[in-house]
Parts: structure tokens; sequence; C-alpha cells
């Protein structure tokens, strides 16, 4: 078992990848978290090809839930606590042996009762539990005799076998007995495991005990069934009733750590307390893409999501599951920004291919189209992005030659107006309200500072003189709080700490000292890029920061609050401030998590 490696997915579906269980020849098996606080076996095909993975996932009801379809396909299964049996020290005495077989022959009754065959029966897919053995559900074998042939050859590696196993072994398979046969042949009675299988059962319940904080593993388990069905029924999934505490997984991850590096749990008086969260998980959406960027609309109770195929969809916060049709995807272009109308009925989305602007208007609920689509061709992607007023009636344009910033009505076609821009470097976003339009330039030059000036959007003036950057600022992103009272600045690269700062937007003035943060990170494997911003927090005396990939909670001179979530790509705020969105932004995640103050 160890941690999960760097390109692993951070989540499969709901469940968070917390470790490595085992691999084989044909596949991988993680250990995910649920929301409901249950652990599972999350297990992914090595190939690409599909060797039998769908088949065998839709046979099993043990499956709790799967995307075969997914880009990196998974199931996840009921996950047993107890050791392997290849970590058991051999030989087992006999009666051990005979509650061994007899822990395996109850399962794989269950199976053979289904038509299908275990496949895979060895020491690795066999799990000691407080209540005796359990067999890791597969289905990829064709005869079950063959199944009971390979018990008799696992029981038979380290000890003689016992009489009653023994026609396990017989070369004729029709001489053998079904595994309904061997479990009444063998009967109830259960001897105890030995002290040294107590022992690990303990050790390895005590140990992953930590990834559900703190709160012991049940012992018993519901009973595995297998059926049949041309495809997996999911059942119902409960909101979380513990509602998992933000970065408790990141806890957990480091406790698995030290378990590998030590043998033994540790003493309880030598673990240091934990972090108090200060955000706790509401529950999740499900999407249909894999959501790489995500926005809520005015009244929080939509959520617009850019998935990994440039494609584009709504989801209800109340029903949790998507409305409308699937918008796209755009292959050919780069979607660039997104906004909802006040009254949430219409949902506005620009998108870039190479010098050409489309903004195209929708129905938020349903898909479908209102309107002809503006399109503007020149548009200077060289400095800046073009960005939509937060109701998405105006889009503000870089353009060139000369170099200005345009805004356009988005309904009916009409160019407002510009604003000149001298400086190569460009960056611009509408305040809450639209009334501002934040425009930050820099010239390029290193001893030179960059600067921000806010312009009036309905006379298309400045207001006010400019805020002067500090010196080797240079400015990555920035956000209003809601009031439109505060600009919050992020600057750096991913060669330096990025640097904060609040500015009050009436005096232009700092209204604190700012602080550091770790700077944007780059795959240099992948090119993945962990960027690193604030935005304003879920009160007026916090802020949020997505740092190299981790979600914490700042007070406002950037002290740090509790533990920070990691594995996180892209949040939006609701605009009541009561909710976070997160998406991971991996292409096997489906999932936009909610989270909120305790």
């Amino acid at each position: 078992m160890r941690r999960p490696a760097v390109d692993d997915p951070l989540w499969l579906g709901q469940y968070r990848v917390l470790a490595e269980l085992a691999r084989d020849d044909t596949t991988r098996v993680l250990l995910g978290g649920g929301p409901d606080d249950r652990l599972v076996a999350l297990t992914l095909p090595l190939t690409g090809e599909d060797t039998g993975f769908r088949a065998e996932t839709a046979a099993l009801s043990a499956v709790f839930e799967a995307d075969p379809d997914a880009s990196m396909p998974w199931r996840a299964s009921e996950f047993h606590p107890g050791p392997a049996l290849r970590a058991v020290p051999a030989p087992l005495p006999e009666p051990v042996v005979l509650r061994l077989a007899a822990g395996i022959a109850a399962d794989l009754t269950q199976l053979h009762s289904a038509g299908l065959a275990h496949g895979n029966l060895d020491r690795s897919h066999v799990r000691l539990t407080s209540t005796g053995a359990r067999l890791v559900p597969r289905a990829t074998g064709t005869d079950p005799a063959d199944d009971l042939l390979a018990l008799g050859a696992l029981l038979a590696a380290d000890t003689p076998l016992p009489e009653p196993l023994r026609p396990c072994l017989a070369e004729n398979p029709a001489d053998r007995p079904t595994a309904a046969q061997l479990l009444e042949a063998l009967g109830s009675d259960t001897a105890p495991w030995p002290p040294a299988v107590e022992q690990l059962i303990a050790e390895r319940t005590a140990q992953l005990a930590e990834f559900l904080d703190g709160q012991p593993i049940p012992d018993k388990t519901d009973p595995v069934i297998y059926q049949i069905a041309d495809t997996p029924e999911t059942p119902p999934r409960p909101l979380s009733r513990r509602r998992m505490l933000i970065g408790a997984l990141a806890l957990a991850i480091l406790g698995l750590a030290a378990w590998i590096a030590w043998p033994g749990p540790p003493a309880p008086d030598a673990l240091p307390p934990a972090p108090q969260p200060p955000l706790v998980e509401s529950g999740f959406l499900v999407a249909r893409g894999h959501p790489q960027v995500i926005q809520f609309n005015h009244d929080g109770r939509l959520l617009a999501t850019v998935n990994a195929d440039f494609s584009m969809e709504i989801l209800d916060v109340d029903t949790r599951k998507p409305v409308g049709r699937r918008l796209g995807p755009f292959p050919d272009a780069v979607p660039a920004e997104r906004a909802f109308s006040l009254d949430g009925v219409s949902f506005v989305a620009a998108r870039m291919k190479s010098t050409q602007l489309t903004v195209q208007t929708w129905e938020a609920r349903t898909g479908k189209e209102t309107g002809a689509p503006l399109v503007l061709e020149g548009v200077d992607v060289n400095g800046s992005w073009p960005s939509l007023s937060p109701d998405g009636s105006l889009v503000a344009v870089p353009m060139a030659s000369p170099q200005r910033i345009e805004l356009w009505r988005v309904a009916d076609h009409t160019r407002v107006g510009s604003i000149a821009t001298s400086s190569t470097f460009r960056q611009h976003g509408f305040s809450p309200d639209g009334r501002t339009l934040a425009v930050y330039q820099w010239d390029g030059h290193f001893d030179h500072r960059g600067q921000v000036s806010l312009w009036d959007t309905a006379s298309l003036k400045a207001e006010g003189d400019p805020i002067t950057m500090a010196e080797n600022d240079r400015l990555c992103c920035f956000a209003f709080r809601p009031d439109g009272r505060t600009l919050i600045t992020t600057s750096g690269d991913a060669r330096e700490p990025a640097k904060v700062h609040q500015w009050d937007t009436a005096a232009h003035k700092e209204l604190r000292p700012g602080f550091t943060l770790a700077p944007t990170q780059i795959d240099q494997g992948n090119g993945t890029v962990w960027l690193t911003f604030v935005l304003p927090g879920l009160d007026d005396q916090h802020l949020l920061a997505l740092s190299a990939g981790t979600l914490v909670v700042l007070r406002l001179d950037g002290k740090q609050e509790g533990a920070g979530l990691p594995g996180i790509a892209a949040l939006s705020v609701s605009p009541d401030g009561k909710t976070v969105a997160t998406t991971s932004g991996s292409t096997a995640d489906t999932t936009v998590h909610l989270w909120h103050k305790p």
C-alpha cells in the first residue's frame, strides 16, 4: 500500500482517492473515501482495451458505483479492511485453514449462483476480517469448477490439505464439489484466528480508521450479493452524514505515509492535534463531462461548467443534476468567459478561435440558443482575453492597431466605446455590479511598474488616479469583493512567490500590508499549470486562496485558518457567500463538490 502517485486521479466520481492498495497484470485497486463515510475499493483496468472490465462491472451488484465509459474506467466496490492472505505468516493450523475455506466457499457460492466464476483466486484476493475470510469480488473466470481447484491449490500451498478440502484438487472437474456443497460439508463451526492474525487485523483496522477522521471501521459489512444484469443499477446515494471536513483527507494521507514508514501504529499520545477545518462538505453535483472551470449564477441555484472536451453544461444545485442539453463541444475554440443574466434565464459564453471572438446566448435551463451570436474579428489575444460583465450584457474585448479595449453590447451587437491602452500586457475584469472595469497595464520593461485603472463603463472615464503596483509585481489575476469596495490582486509567476494585495477602490490605496503565497506551479511532465490566486471569502473577514492546487481559508492578514483541501483546480463562490464549489480538473472526475462554513 502506498500514497497516490503524482499522476493518479484525485477523485473518481464522488470518491476521494486515498492510496493504492494493490495492482496486478490487468488492474489497479485504489482505496477511496465516499461522502457517506464509507471506504471503498476502486478498481481500474491497466490497459485501454476492454478485456472484460465492462461485463464484469455490469455483472457484480457488489459494485456500488461505476463509470466504465470514463477516460479512466473505474468501479467502486465493498472494501474489506483486513489484511490479504499473502500477509499472513504460514503455515496455519488445520482449524484455521478450514475457517478460511468456509469464508471463501461462502462468497463463491453467491458468485456461482449468478452463473459467474471468479477466475483469479489467489492470496491477494482473500481478505481476513474479524468476522471471517472474504473474497475480493471478481468475475473473469469461465468455469466455477476452476475456482474450486484454485481454492484447493491455494490452501495446499503451505500446509497439508485437510480431508474435507481434498476433493477440490480432483483432476476431473466433475469430481470436484460445488462451492455450495463444500460450504455444507465444512459446516458453520469457526476456529479463532491465531494471535498473529488477530494482531494484523487490529493494526490494519486502526491504520485505515484514520481515513475516517478517527472513527472505527465497522467489523460487519453488508453481505455481498451477485446478480447478472444488462446494466448495473446504482443505489441512491445518500448525502454525507458526517459532512466530510475540509482537509481531513490530506491528513489521512499523511497518516498513511507515517504507517508505511513504521510497522506498528503510533501511540495515541504521539499524534499531533488535527487543525480545525474551516469548511465542511455539504454535497456534490454530478456533471456529464469532466469540469475544468465552474461558475454560479446570481442566486446560486445554477452552476455552469466548462468541461475537458470544451463542452459546457448547466447543473441545478437543488437537484444536483444537469439541466437542459449539453452545449458543444467546441473542439476548435477555447471557452473564454461565462455569465448568467440577472434573472437566471439566459446563459452567455464567449469563446476564442485564433483571433475570432464568438459570444453566444442560450436559455440556461433548456440549452436553446436565443438570438444570433456576436462575432468579432481581429481580437488581440497576446495581451489578455475578452471578459464578460457579470450579467452577460457587455463584453470587453482587447484589440490592436491601435491597442484598446472595446466594449460591446451582446444583445444588439452594438459597440459602446473603447478605452485606449498603450501597454503590451493587459488584463481587465468587471466589478460585481458591472459598473466598473478594472484594467491592468504594463509595458514589459522590468524597471517599470504596472498600473490598475478603474473605468466607469457608462461614461468610459477613468475613476481617479491609477493604482500603482509594487516594483516587480506582475499581475496574474484580480477579484472584487461583492460590494465592489475592495479589489484583491494576485501577482507573481512560476519563478517567485505570489504576492497578494487588497485595495480600496474609492481611495485607490492599499488597505493593509500584502502577503505572499506559494508560486504558481507548472508540471513539467504534462504541462499542467497550478495557478495561485485569491478570491473573497465567505465573510468580510476572510479570503479564499487557491495556492498550487490547494484551497485554503485565509484571514485578511494572510494567516491560514485550519487545514487545506488539496487537488483543487478551480472554484466558484456563490453570490450569497455561503457556498464554495470546487472541482479537481481531472479527466476522470465528473463531480463538483460543495462546501460551507461549519
